[in-house]
């Protein structure tokens, strides 16, 4: 139930003002901002422009301010986009480079296993070197046999893309 007190407002049971109320003053006040600032539209400043005009450049300016540091902000956002691909890309080398590494240092070293294992060859006398699957050998063997022999246990392991056998026989 609402009571019209003496206020001139109508109140609830709890004693505040009613909604629609506030919502009808607010609407008011509104309009006669509105009015207040069209009716200076058409005034004329001491540069000889109206209120309109002076307006209308000060909100021209702000938009191209705006699109500028959209423009700039766009611009920025490409670039990180581009170092980030780039960073990425570097860190991917360097982890393919790492892989090689390990992977060398393994073939490098079952190589070295394989050959120390087989009772015919002295593994103590033969080199091995691994670059991206490439295998060199080097060192002195007995004979021709125990050469082609170090050539074939190292093609055996798995990774080995080449070798290079420049194991010489002694004597």
């Amino acid at each position: 139930m609402r009571y019209l007190y003496s206020d001139g407002y109508a109140h609830g049971e709890d004693n505040t003002v009613g909604e629609g109320y506030l919502w009808y003053q607010l609407a008011i006040a509104v309009v006669i901002g509105a009015l207040v600032i069209l009716s200076g539209c058409d005034k004329y400043t001491s540069s000889g422009e109206t209120v309109g005009q002076k307006v209308d450049k000060a909100i021209d300016k702000t938009n191209a301010t705006v699109e500028k540091a959209e423009t700039k902000i766009s611009e920025a956002g490409k670039a990180a986009q581009k170092a980030v691909k780039a960073a990425g890309d570097t860190v991917q080398q360097k982890a393919e480079q790492v892989g090689t590494v390990v992977d060398d240092s393994a073939i490098t070293a079952s190589i070295k296993a394989d050959l120390i294992k087989d009772p015919g060859m002295s593994a103590l006398y033969i080199d091995v070197n691994t670059v991206n699957g490439e295998v060199t050998l080097k060192g002195e063997v007995q004979n021709e046999t125990a050469r082609e022999r170090a050539g074939r246990i190292a093609s055996a392991v798995s990774g080995v893309v080449k070798v290079n056998n420049s194991i010489a026989i002694k004597g």
